[in-house]
This record gives structure tokens, C-alpha cells and sequence, in this order.
């Protein structure tokens, strides 16, 4: 088979590593090849609000993915902006507070560094604001032997069990589904009910964070109980039985699309 482009969708499994969905080669990298392609990856990758996309600034991807997928949201990859940005814009010595805003859990973290970034090179300021509507954009229990989680996801979760003993909570309403965290010189709100926290780091990785953790251990104290809620809070795709699951799938080929 001679020339063609391989189009591809991959996802980063909970291991950090990247894990391959779905491949097509196509004549030609248009509109059509990428509708096509979505509507077979749609089959096995549901249209849902909490599904995101990311892609470079091709227009076939944004107007492929908008025709159908309706309801999951489509976002810029932010290596490729920064690219873009370094060439065109020139602000490669400014780089670092651009992805600093990108990084960030809070919608005050992203301003600070906004800011900053929009003081140092207000062109790439303009240019992200305008033209890519960035600002818009943002929106294991140690005491059991067997680990439940990844081996990634249990190292984290040790390092925020440790992290929360620098940590006062209080419940002033003696609501035992909404707490209050201070420490260093952070408060933050912690709602069980919502599976939320203020900071919104748990909120968007699903994993008990720091906060979390010290909310938790109010909550339970310092029994198994608190142990097992660490894993009841957390998403279960950081399961090991779920990331096994993930790679028992077989490969199914998709004939030609004339045939």
C-alpha cells in the first residue's frame, strides 16, 4: 500500500503511560476521513459530558469531532500551542508561565500566572484570548497488605496520607460531608457529598488528595475505616483489576469503508 496517513486516538491509562484506542489510514486528511473516523471510534468510546478530547489546531479534527460528538468537549493540546506560540509569537524565554496557567487546579492560580504571562508578552496574551479562547477554556490504605490501586496511584496516595499531618479540619456544623482544611496558609472546602474540594485538584484527578485525606481521617479516624475511604473516594479507574481490564481487550479491524 503506498502513501496515506494514519490518524489515530490514544488515551494515558493510570499508569502514566499512553494506551491506543483506535488507527485508521486514510487517502487524505480532510473533513470527511475524520468523520469517519470519529464515527467508528464512537462505538467504542461513548459521546458523554465528562469525555475530552485533545488535538492539535487542525480544522478536520474540530469540525469532524463537533459533527459527532455532541456532547463530549474538544480541547487544544498544550504542547502544540506552546509550540505555535514559540514560533510565531516568539515568547520562548516566557514559555514557562504559560504552561504554569495550563497546569493549574484553580481558576485563581490560572489568573495569577495569566497575569503574569499577559505582562511579560501581551501579544501571546492576545493571541490566546482571542484567537483560542484560553481563559474559557480552563474549566492505598497503608495498613493493608494488598494494594488496591496501581502502583503509580498508591505512590501518590502515600505521599498525600503523609502530607496531611501538617493539616487542621474542622466541621463547624458537625456535618460530617462538608469540612473545612487550613494549612499553610490555605483554606479549602471539602464536600463528600459532591466529591468535591475547593483546591479542585480532587475534583479533576479523582484521587484522594491531601485534603481529602485529612477530611477522611476526621471523618473516620484513624481506624480502617479511614483507611478504606481513602479507596472509596477515589475514581475506580485507578484500580489494579481495572487497568488489567483495560489492556484484555482484542484488537478488532474495521473493513474498508466502501465495503
Amino acid at each position: 500500500m503506498g502513501g496515506g496517513l494514519l490518524l489515530s486516538a490514544i488515551a494515558q491509562d493510570t499508569k502514566n503511560h499512553i494506551f491506543p484506542i483506535a488507527f485508521c489510514v486514510v487517502d487524505k486528511e480532510n473533513d470527511a476521513s475524520w468523520i469517519f473516523f470519529f464515527e467508528k471510534l464512537k462505538s467504542i468510546v461513548e459521546d458523554k459530558p465528562d469525555l475530552c478530547v485533545i488535538s492539535d489546531r487542525h480544522i478536520s479534527i474540530v469540525n469532524a469531532f463537533s459533527r459527532v460528538y455532541s456532547r463530549a468537549h474538544h480541547e487544544l493540546c498544550m504542547r502544540n500551542v506552546a509550540e505555535n506560540l514559540h514560533v510565531n509569537q516568539h515568547c520562548g524565554e516566557h514559555l514557562y508561565l504559560f504552561y504554569a496557567a495550563v497546569k493549574t487546579y484553580s481558576f485563581n492560580e490560572f489568573s495569577k500566572h495569566f497575569s503574569k504571562l499577559k505582562n511579560n508578552c501581551p501579544e501571546t496574551a492576545h493571541v490566546l484570548e482571542n484567537m483560542l479562547d484560553f481563559d474559557k477554556e480552563r474549566h492505598a490504605f497503608f495498613g493493608i497488605s494488598n494494594n488496591k490501586f496501581v502502583p503509580f496511584a498508591e505512590k501518590i496516595l502515600k505521599k498525600n496520607k503523609s502530607a496531611t499531618n501538617s493539616l487542621f479540619v474542622t466541621n463547624v456544623n458537625e456535618d460530617l460531608d462538608q469540612f473545612t482544611v487550613f494549612g499553610n496558609g490555605v483554606i479549602t472546602k471539602v464536600n463528600f457529598l459532591e466529591r468535591s474540594c475547593s483546591c479542585r485538584k480532587y475534583d479533576l484527578v479523582k484521587l484522594s488528595y491531601k485534603h481529602t485525606m485529612a477530611a477522611l481521617r476526621a471523618k473516620y479516624g484513624d481506624d480502617e475505616d479511614y483507611g478504606n475511604s481513602i479507596y472509596d473516594y477515589s475514581s475506580p479507574i485507578y484500580k489494579v483489576e481495572t487497568y488489567l481490564l483495560a489492556y484484555s481487550e482484542s484488537i478488532n479491524i474495521v473493513f474498508l469503508e466502501s465495503e
